[in-house]
């Protein structure tokens, strides 16, 4: 139900409530050398070497000098910022493309060193940057003593947040015109700063990775009025709103802290990354609110009823003085601070937590904006009629929170089908159907599935045929989710795009047999390897064997599962870890959906994992959802069957013994490939693989 705010006269008397310590506490405000001086002594800026971890730590007070100028009006603070900022920028390095970022977080690889600079890292200390700037070309004397700084941090930040990035291809577009930001598909090798593939590593960002570089780009636009930052923007944050999950009986709203878009995110039924509220870290979602409003105060995206839902829902965290998450799932709440504009009591929560010099540049920044933006005025806007709200319905999410057509564009010319993604939370019958562009006309039923009571995903495919037609008939439609009272819809497109030339090899027919002994060169077309090759450390016949540092893929078929049997020598190197967390080597099969269902080495406090094997189907809940197998392990080469020939009686097995344990829902009724990834006790070795397709 709708609940009434305090009306504005409140937040005025707010404002004159805080300006009446104003003087006395601006003239006693903190000393900026001594503030930097304390800033400096933080071990972290040390011991964090240069990468993104450096910059979360640095980031941390990196503002505070910008607060205090606003607060007090002290052209000293931006000078004690040049000096912080000459700090964190003296550890830029360039990448092989010749662009800065923080360069770090080494990986360890068959004995080369890999790093790389991220979208979020990046960001994190240029948003700063051009904030300096936007205060500094507001005022001529600043601008005088400061400008060249200043013109300095605005070409890093586009350098570094939108012409790298953007050339790198890391930010993605779908037809409907929602962006986003991936990881890159290369890391740096430091040794001889040149790039290594790693097409693994491509996965969309979290969700608040987005929104740091979206202030950045938010921030660009203030200052250089440019509609291509604009453009971004309203794509990035108008996703942020598209895909909230609202709960209409409380007229509030919370989101997922990653959410899928390309479709490099799915793996088979489940998506690449989990999708929920964050069950332990409650700052993500508090930084998130204070982003979404910087984009308000731009003038874009967000209204005020959004922010009148966001402060029911913090609201609703704090339970009798114990927080909860936004979604009541976890005691994961935290305030959030950046209402505190807005709303009586998350300010009266906020101004008491407030202590030291920090605290009192907060709670004096806080005045200084309330009395420069009183009410529900817009800090940076000073025409209203160029104020652009991104206007998306809110979609119910409490059981169905998370829908997702990947990708959104059916191309008849390449006929490769897209994955009508979902997350379940509820038990019941999961609908998906086809309707008209407008929403008004049902085409038809897509799928019918019947859903368990806890998180569940799916994917089905969908080839673009309209079932109204039984045709692939171009133009725009709705596909819509539904389960129980709850129903969400996306748009799709089905047009005849671009013939793409299979890049796989030819499925495997009826009859046919395919033996790899890895004695002879792979079949490049089949084999898709990335930290794997031929070896003569560990070998079971012959005198080679494969060896898996990362992944290894051997494709026989495509978008339909085929009955085959198939035997494969595996390498067990007798790892042990105890009751404790790790996960080991796995092999098994990738199906047509493109689910990982494997064997695997897994320790958990509830699982053997030092004496039997484990089996995991990725599409259950990627690898989180272990079951053990009841096979025990057996140190040394063992031959492991997987044999699909009679779907309704899969037996996976080894010298061992057979698997006992299989689930119904989760066990493939075939198979399109071999799937073989190494783990903790690695490396893996595969040895004289047999796949059987049986005639009909």
């Amino acid at each position: 139900m709708n609940r009434k705010f305090k009306p504005l006269r409140a937040l005025l008397l707010a404002v004159l409530a805080l300006l009446v310590i104003e003087s006395a506490a601006w003239a006693q405000q903190p000393d900026p050398a001594r503030y930097l001086q304390g800033v400096m002594r933080n071990p972290r800026l040390r011991n964090t070497g240069t990468g993104e971890g450096f910059t979360w730590h640095a980031r941390s007070a990196a503002e505070d000098f910008l607060d205090a100028y606003e607060a007090y009006q002290n052209p000293e603070w931006l000078a004690k910022a040049v000096e912080y900022y000459s700090f964190y920028l003296a550890k830029l390095q360039k990448d092989p493309d010749g662009y800065e970022g923080w360069i770090g977080d080494p990986i360890s690889k068959e004995g080369a060193t890999l790093a790389t600079d991220t979208v979020v890292g990046d960001a994190l200390l240029s948003a700063p940057l051009v904030r300096f700037a936007e205060i500094v070309y507001a005022n001529p004397e600043l601008k005088a003593r400061f400008g060249a700084k200043a013109d300095e941090y605005v070409a890093l930040a586009t350098r570094i947040c939108w012409e790298k990035f953007n050339k790198r291809g890391q930010y993605y577009e779908d037809t409907a015109g929602w962006g986003s930001y991936h990881t890159h598909n290369k890391l740096i090798d430091v040794n001889t700063n040149k790039w290594v593939e790693v097409p693994s590593n491509v996965i969309s960002d979290n969700l608040n990775k987005h929104y740091t570089i979206g202030v950045v780009i938010a921030r660009l636009y203030r200052v250089t009025g440019k509609p291509e930052y604009r453009e971004r923007v309203l794509k990035v944050f108008g996703r942020a709103k598209q895909m909230m999950r609202y709960l209409p009986d409380e007229d509030r709203v919370v989101w997922n802290f990653w959410m899928p878009h390309g479709p490099y995110d799915i793996a088979g039924r489940a998506p690449r990354s989990w999708v929920a509220v964050h069950p332990s870290r409650p700052g993500y979602q508090a930084g998130e609110v204070g982003k979404f409003l910087e984009i308000y105060d731009t003038g874009l995206v967000f209204d005020q009823q959004d922010f009148e839902r966001m402060i029911r829902t913090n609201h609703f965290m704090n339970q009798n003085g114990k927080w909860r998450s936004a979604d009541d799932t976890s005691d994961a709440g935290t305030l959030w601070s950046a209402l505190a504009r807005f709303d009586e009591k998350i300010r009266t929560q906020y101004l008491s937590g407030l202590r030291g010099d920090g605290g009192q540049i907060s709670r004096d920044y806080l005045a200084a904006v309330m009395k420069k933006a009183p009410g529900w005025k817009r800090r940076y806007v000073s025409d209203e009629s160029k104020v652009e709200v991104v206007n998306v319905p809110m979609q119910p999410g409490r059981h169905l929170t998370m829908s997702q057509a990947i990708p959104d564009l059916v191309e008849t010319a390449s006929e490769v089908p897209i994955k009508l993604a979902c997350q379940t939370r509820k038990e019941g019958t999961l609908k998906i159907e086809l309707l008209s562009a407008d929403g008004k006309e049902v085409l038809g039923t897509l799928r019918e599935i019947n859903v368990g009571k806890g998180t569940e995903y799916n994917a089905p495919f969908w080839d673009g045929t309209n079932p109204k037609t039984g045709n692939k008939d171009l133009g725009q439609y709705t596909v819509r989710w539904t389960l129980g009272d709850e129903s969400r819809v996306a748009p799709v497109w089905v047009k005849v795009g671009q013939k793409r030339e299979s890049t796989g090899p030819a499925a495997m027919a009826a009859g046919q047999t395919l033996k790899v002994d890895f004695e002879q060169a792979l079949d490049q077309e089949r084999w898709s390897l990335d930290g794997a090759s031929v070896s003569d450390e560990q070998v079971k016949n012959g005198s080679k064997a494969l060896k898996i540092e990362r992944t290894a893929t051997l494709r026989f078929g495509e978008f339909r599962d085929l009955p085959v049997k198939i035997t494969m020598w595996v390498h067990d190197s007798g790892a042990k870890f105890g009751k404790g967390g790790a996960q080991g080597p796995a092999w098994g099969v990738v199906t047509a959906e493109g689910d990982q269902f494997c064997v695997v080495q897994m320790w958990r406090p509830y699982l053997s994992g030092d004496t039997q094997y484990s089996w995991v189907n990725t599409g259950e809940n990627q690898w989180f959802s272990p079951h053990p197998s009841r096979v025990n392990r057996k140190e040394g080469w063992n031959l492991w069957t997987f044999d699909f020939t009679d779907p309704a009686a899969v037996k996976i097995s080894s010298d061992s013994g057979a698997v006992s344990t299989l689930s119904a829902k989760f066990t493939p009724k075939g198979a399109v490939g071999i799937y073989l990834l190494n783990g903790k006790g690695g490396p893996l070795y595969i040895d004289d693989i047999t796949v059987e397709y049986p005639e009909k």
